[in-house]
């Protein structure tokens, strides 16, 4: 009787990664625990067969077991930005989400299911499908968490704004955080002086954290004139007295708000061919309020700059597109 053959699992669930970030997370991102780790994260993916996500892993481990004092970009395992994507032809940087976004509240939650699980409307995850997508995210997720480590990024930053694509340019336009968010005041801190140092950026971002920004501004910190907050929908702070503190920032642009629609009108949103019809849906989640729609691709908004990074024109306006 032929025996038919027992195939191999090959899912590398996204449970799992989560579960390599928290731990990484409480052990205070210390150097041996990030190793351990990325042990356990190796030794999965060559299990399972999943060579892409092997070999990312090692170049993690390879770049983490290196001499911090002689440390320097060129020894970095892969890109800590990205210069463009198919929605978005803006320099930008992500870290992890969930572990990094404490201001995260019906977006994100964890579930009591299994260790690593959470529920909510969070897209950041299916970028995990591309092994390098959640490398980078754990990289920068470390970069971020040491002095050393943040010279990286300001050097990586400067190289970066170097390059042909952008050193011609008057203003570059930079995300901060498509991915993840600011986790604590010191992280927060070190971005806006980190953009102060690059007054060429044009940085604008979608927080969470309301609460370190009203906590860092509170000690009359000078916040940077090229850098544009939108309010992220979603958050544990969004009707709060922390968020009314916010909005009265001069930082503060305006709130950026996902809402439910139809699969129809959400089908030409993402082909960018939403009709009259589909716009009245979007809007009638607004009634008597002025908004503008996201067109999906960032830096198609208006000829000439982009609704979101733009505080004179689009202050105080929401903007506003389906949860996809």
């Amino acid at each position: 009787m032929k025996q038919t053959q027992k195939t191999t699992k090959t899912t590398l669930k996204f449970s799992f990664l989560n579960q390599i970030a928290i731990q990484i997370l409480a052990a205070q991102f210390n150097q041996r625990a990030i190793l351990d780790q990325l042990k356990t994260f190796i030794t999965k993916a060559a299990y399972l067969k999943r060579p892409g996500y092997e070999a990312a892993a090692r170049k993690l481990f390879k770049f983490f077991s290196l001499d911090l004092k002689n440390i320097s970009i060129k020894e970095l395992p892969q890109q800590i930005f990205k210069a463009e994507n198919a929605k978005l032809n803006f320099l930008n940087w992500s870290t992890l989400p969930g572990v990094n976004c404490p201001g995260a509240g019906s977006c994100f939650q964890w579930t009591k299911k299994a260790a690593g699980t959470f529920s909510g409307w969070c897209y950041s995850f299916r970028g995990w499908r591309n092994p390098y997508a959640f490398t980078r995210q754990l990289l920068n997720t470390v970069l971020e968490r040491g002095p050393v480590y943040r010279l990286l990024i300001v050097s990586e930053l400067k190289r970066q704004l170097a390059r042909p694509k952008f050193k011609n340019q008057k203003t570059v336009d930079f995300r901060l955080y498509v991915d993840g968010d600011f986790p604590n005041l010191e992280i927060l801190r070190f971005w806006m002086d980190t953009l102060k140092k690059f007054p060429q950026i044009r940085a604008y971002g979608y927080s969470k954290s309301l609460h370190l920004f009203r906590e860092l501004d509170r000690t009359g910190y000078q916040w940077p004139a090229n850098y544009a907050l939108n309010l992220s929908a979603g958050g544990i702070y969004e009707n709060s007295a922390i968020a009314n503190y916010i909005k009265k920032m001069n930082i503060y642009r305006g709130e950026f708000v996902p809402v439910k629609v139809t699969k129809n009108t959400l089908d030409n949103w993402n082909a960018q061919t939403l009709t009259r019809e589909n716009r009245q849906e979007i809007r009638a989640n607004f009634p008597d309020e002025k908004v503008f729609i996201c067109p999906k691709i960032c830096g198609t908004c208006t000829a000439k700059t982009h609704a979101c990074g733009d505080r004179s024109r689009f202050k105080n306006i929401k903007i506003v597109l389906p949860v996809h």
